[in-house]
């Protein structure tokens, strides 16, 4: 470690030290990550979209996410079914509000949980009754949240006019991703992992510079010249201009006899250009926490199957954003007793563990022999329309309970 490296960490444990500093805490900023980086690259929220690893995380999480359905259910003494005559259940199965269908409020709510840490969904009800009518996503900087000194906690929602009022947390329903003890939003990635982002950022940088350059070397130019006719800066400027007309005409550069030009950077293949943009492509996937395989990076995949692949970012990747969505809707938009009663909101996520035709075809056939499904509900999966007679449970008739077989073993011993 350099001695400019044990001074940055030196300072950034004092700081920690010495005040009790959050990640909202812009004296901590320079510490946690945001603006100029080691590389000497600017991140911020939008900057790391820029980054294609980035893009393609995010969009895979929240574009995945978005298709899943998401449904309102109630329980009955028979299990639980969908409450389709509930209000709710149309505004979070298919519009949420006037400009934006269930999908695209989906995939909002992932993309500012990914990007910033946090969502923020403010509810409109109807002041006499209190039923909800619209759940409408706000950009995360227009929610300000507030402790207050009896201890509880306001939001401060900005609207597009600039005025502000106070809402609470079942007004605002925010949606925390991941974060510390006592934060009242979750981690924003490019704070946490500036340095990182940055890195990237600065090799697309370098690759995109050098190949412009039409892959010219830094270099130094050594040779005879006249400070009579021209000053050192004139000459540079004259030998750049010289280099670069003669590139873009296709043409050789000459130099005249005693001018040089002496490369001084690394080449490509001894900085390992290459390996580092591709060790970036897997520090950014542990950032966002998808498998490599999914970003196009297939060098590793190990997966025999689409099922197994789906269930791996299903359980370590989507499960997390699907639970904290689930339980934001169930905190904020049923009421306690509805909630003890058996209702809540839950996202279908069979589609993404379908399989082949044939595992489908296998698990259905068990399901079907052991009395767990009926073909109606078969039927419903594949999109098919139902028939007479497909709600009967089925069994084999080599099956039967033990007691019943006794019974009949015992009446004909007696007959």
């Amino acid at each position: 470690m350099n001695i400019i490296s044990r001074s940055i960490l030196h300072a950034a444990a004092w700081v920690m030290k010495s005040n009790d500093l959050t990640l909202t805490d812009p004296r901590g900023w320079g510490v946690l990550g945001t603006g100029r980086t080691w590389a000497n690259i600017n991140v911020s929220d939008s900057t790391q979209l820029q980054i294609t690893t980035a893009w393609s995380a995010i969009r895979l999480i929240a574009e995945t996410v978005g298709t899943l359905p998401l449904h309102l259910y109630r329980t009955t003494s028979k299990g639980r079914e969908r409450a389709k005559d509930d209000p709710r259940y149309g505004l979070v199965r298919w519009q949420p509000c006037d400009y934006l269908t269930a999908p695209e409020w989906k995939e909002a709510m992932v993309v500012s949980l990914a990007t910033m840490g946090q969502s923020y969904n403010p509810i409109t009800r109807f002041d006499s009754t209190g039923r909800v009518v619209e759940i409408q996503p706000v950009p995360k900087h227009r929610v300000q949240p507030e402790v207050l000194r009896d201890g509880s906690i306001v939001y401060w929602l900005t609207d597009r006019h600039g005025q502000r009022r106070q809402c609470s947390r079942r007004e605002i329903m925010p949606i925390r991703g991941f974060g510390g003890v006592g934060e009242l939003e979750g981690y924003a990635p490019h704070r946490i992992h500036s340095n990182s982002l940055g890195l990237s950022l600065a090799l697309e940088k370098y690759a995109a510079e050098f190949f412009g350059s039409g892959g010219q070397p830094l270099g130094i130019i050594t040779g005879d010249y006249d400070p009579g006719e021209m000053t050192r800066d004139q000459f540079r400027a004259s030998v750049s201009k010289y280099i670069r007309d003669s590139r873009e005409k296709g043409e050789h550069p000459f130099f005249t006899k005693g001018t040089n030009y002496e490369p001084i950077s690394t080449p490509n293949n001894e900085s390992q250009f290459i390996e580092a943009r591709k060790l970036q492509i897997a520090e950014v996937a542990r950032i966002y926490r998808v498998p490599l395989h999914m970003l196009m990076e297939t060098d590793k995949a190990s997966y025999n199957n689409t099922e197994q692949a789906n269930k791996h970012f299903l359980d370590y990747t989507l499960l997390s954003y699907l639970t904290r969505i689930e339980a934001g809707l169930n905190s904020c938009l049923l009421e306690r007793g509805e909630r003890e009663r058996g209702m809540y909101f839950e996202f279908d996520v069979n589609n993404l563990l379908r399989g082949d035709s044939t595992a489908r075809a296998d698990q259905y056939l068990k399901l079907r022999q052991s009395s767990a499904i009926t073909a109606n509900e078969i039927r419903e999966r594949e999109n098919l329309p139902r028939v007479d007679g497909g709600d009967d449970l089925m069994a084999p008739l080599n099956m039967a309970p033990l007691d019943l077989l006794r019974q009949q073993i015992d009446n004909k011993g007696g007959s």
